[in-house]
């Protein structure tokens, strides 16, 4: 389980750290204005991650936000609060993670 702190490169830019996902529902994001997860594609096939949508009438069943990435590219998925609710949210990651990392950034 990884619980992802946001990481905000200066004007000058910074290293960002890479780390993998876990498989499952255990990793957590937090959400907000200008907050991204940062997701590099696996070495073959494609990683899904999940993202969870909040049932705001507690009326009908949401489905979270399914994002696939494919094998050689790079996905920035922005994670606005007025979308995904407060965070921390739980994502939920499936398919293949091999060499697959993430971060979550913003920029000032």
């Amino acid at each position: 389980m990884t619980a992802f702190a946001v990481q905000a490169p200066g004007h000058g830019g910074a290293v960002i750290t890479l780390t993998a996902p876990t498989t499952g529902s255990v990793d957590t994001v937090p959400t907000g204005q200008g907050i991204g997860l940062w997701v590099v594609g696996p070495s073959s096939a494609s990683a899904n991650v999940t993202i969870p949508i909040p049932n705001v009438d507690g009326t009908q069943a949401v489905t979270g936000r399914n994002v696939v990435i494919n094998t050689g590219t790079s996905q920035l998925i922005p994670l606005p609060s007025s979308v995904y609710g407060a965070g921390p949210v739980t994502l939920t990651w499936a398919g293949t993670l091999t060499a697959c990392t993430c971060a979550v950034v913003t920029i000032p």
